[in-house]
Parts: C-alpha cells; sequence; structure tokens
C-alpha cells in the first residue's frame, strides 16, 4: 500500500475501517456517524479524492460507507463546491 495518506487506496481502507467501526449501530445511525467523521476529520483534498473516487464507480468501498461518501459529496455540492473543482 502507498505512503501517501491521500492516495486511492489508503483513503478506501481509511474509509472502511471507519465504517467498520460504525457497522454494528442501526443503518441510519452507522451512514450519519460514517459522513459525520469524513466531513469533520478528512482534509477537504482528500473528500475530494474520494469523491473522485466515487464518480468512478466507487470500487473497494463497502456498501455502508458508499452511502456515507454519497452523503457528504451531496451536501458538498449542495454548499456551492463540486468534486471536480480545483
Amino acid at each position: 500500500m502507498s505512503h501517501d495518506p491521500s492516495s486511492p487506496k489508503k483513503l478506501i481502507y481509511m474509509a472502511n475501517q471507519i465504517g467498520k467501526f460504525f457497522a454494528p449501530q442501526e443503518h441510519e445511525k452507522a451512514v450519519a456517524g460514517i459522513a459525520n467523521h469524513i466531513a469533520k476529520f478528512w482534509a477537504l483534498s482528500m473528500r475530494k479524492k474520494i469523491f473522485q473516487h466515487l464518480e468512478e464507480g466507487g470500487e473497494g468501498l463497502d456498501p455502508l460507507v458508499k452511502e456515507a461518501v454519497q452523503r457528504v459529496r451531496k451536501k458538498y455540492i449542495a454548499l456551492g463546491g463540486y468534486a471536480g473543482d480545483g
């Protein structure tokens, strides 16, 4: 695995680890918890890279994580950002 903390493989791994932590919770709480963690603790550059990965199909992301990343991305876009911006 790459040592670059923002490489797609590393971000997928990190996101799925967050997902594993929240997975035992009820579905909505798990998705909300994952989304909240990514929105609060991931740098914007990391979020943009995971958004881009999602746009490319999201291969390797666990289902709860994929749903959470979609939620964070949707909120980011609603607030005026776009995953493909600079």
